[in-house]
């Protein structure tokens, strides 16, 4: 199963740590059994979604306990030119048709497995979002939520793109219309290759991700999970600290950035008086370079896609 890995797909043995503690539910869910509080929450989730530009058109389970639910979207998207450029076409999107409906899908598909209320909790009210409570390092790791496939479904590459998407929009309200906002910090991260994670957004071309490490402590300290089978871009914000590459040793402050390329090494280490902290964007999804083609062998496909695809139509 492919997942939203972080540094390294070769071999990822870092654990998911437990997700924030949650706060006592409102007097009126406490009366609500658990199958019909996610009913709500769900329901919530996807009367969001009809009006998210990003939404694309999927059909997917959520599973919670021995409950199901079927989400199935149909895209919504109109092209117009605008008057003040007539050159130009712009696209209003939505309301897409977006279905929930009580039960697992008829047909074999793939699904997130929520590993309980509490979790759902907790992503209803942007404490933490799906994209942190899915992350792994090793596929042993116990996570707040599971990507799974139904008996007769295979995961592929593609597949998993539009997983990627649902993950990161539709486990969102829209409590600021369409911008979406992420709250992260140490405390709503998951620790993992010896830092404080949070997914700001996961796409499957690119993963965006809030990283935290602790004074005195270190990031891909194991041989194995020194160098990733994608680009990695660090941008730092906070703290002080060292980049250690096969070259030599880069220091690390605010106001500087460090692209590290597909296989070199890259060990973080925080040796400053407060966290170091930053941004960390990952090009692309390790799983897919991990066992054949290369990212410099994608990169040129990818020139070709973009010389055929009629993004003039």
């Amino acid at each position: 199963m492919m997942k939203p890995f972080l540094f390294c797909a070769v071999s990822m043995m870092a654990v998911a740590q437990p997700l924030p503690a949650l706060a006592q539910p409102a007097e009126e869910t406490r009366s609500m059994s658990h199958a019909e509080e996610a009913h709500a929450i769900l329901e919530a989730f996807a009367e969001d979604y009809r009006s998210d530009p990003m939404a694309i058109s999927d059909t997917f389970g959520i599973k919670l306990g021995d409950d199901w639910w079927t989400i199935a979207v149909e895209r919504a998207e109109e092209a117009y030119h605008p008057e003040t450029s007539p050159h130009l076409t712009f696209h209003r999107f939505g309301p897409h048709q977006v279905t929930l409906t009580r039960g697992a899908p008829a047909e074999p598909t793939w699904y997130f497995e929520i590993s309980g209320i509490d979790v759902l909790r907790l992503i209803s009210t942007g404490e933490v979002n799906a994209g942190t409570a899915a992350m792994q390092s090793f596929g042993s790791d116990q996570v707040g939520v599971e990507t799974r496939t139904m008996d007769g479904f295979e995961m592929d590459s593609g597949v998993q793109s539009r997983y990627y998407v649902a993950l990161s929009h539709f486990f969102l309200r829209g409590t600021h219309g369409t911008t979406e906002v992420t709250r992260f910090s140490r405390d709503n991260a998951l620790q993992t290759h010896g830092i404080q994670a949070t997914a700001l957004h996961m796409l499957k071309a690119v993963r965006i991700l809030h990283f935290s490490i602790a004074t005195g402590e270190v990031a891909n300290d194991d041989e194995r999970l020194e160098f990733s089978q994608v680009p990695n871009l660090f941008i730092i914000t906070h703290g002080r600290g060292t980049l250690e590459t096969d070259e030599g040793t880069i220091a690390l402050e605010p106001g500087v950035s460090a692209f590290v390329p597909h296989y070199a090494k890259h060990v973080l280490r925080s040796e400053g008086d407060a966290p170091l902290e930053g941004v960390l964007i990952l090009y692309g999804d390790n799983s897919d370079f991990a066992f054949g083609t290369s990212f410099a062998t994608y990169l040129e496909a990818q020139a070709e896609f973009h010389g055929s695809y009629p993004f003039r139509d």
